[in-house]
């Protein structure tokens, strides 16, 4: 028996019946659809940021960003890891001088 059908086999009547309407409005087939391409870009997005270079089976990986609009990046080596996060801290302090500049000519 496949993995589907065992959980299928394991769900109550509600859900079954909460199944079957996704089933027949087409939400399954959009949510498999969707799946399957975040599948196919995170095969294709799998070189480092920083030196372009395929990143092996098991790449050092940050996620970073506010709430809402986390960004991921996979990096072939420490080296390539610590000049991003050394780049990033550098780009933050820009735009604090920047802001800082900014409110200085308005005083």
């Amino acid at each position: 028996m496949n993995r589907l059908a065992k959980l299928i086999e394991g769900l109550d009547e509600t859900d079954l019946k909460l199944i079957k309407k996704d089933l027949e409005i087409g939400n399954i087939g959009r949510l498999i659809n969707k799946r399957l391409e975040e599948r196919k870009e995170a095969e294709f997005n799998k070189v480092c940021p920083v030196c372009q270079t395929p990143v092996g089976e098991e790449p050092m990986t940050l996620i970073f960003g506010p709430k809402g609009l986390r960004k991921k990046a996979s990096f072939c080596a420490m080296d390539c890891l610590e000049y991003f996060l050394n780049k990033l801290k550098q780009d933050k302090k820009s735009v604090r001088e920047f802001k800082d500049v900014g409110t200085e000519e308005r005083d």
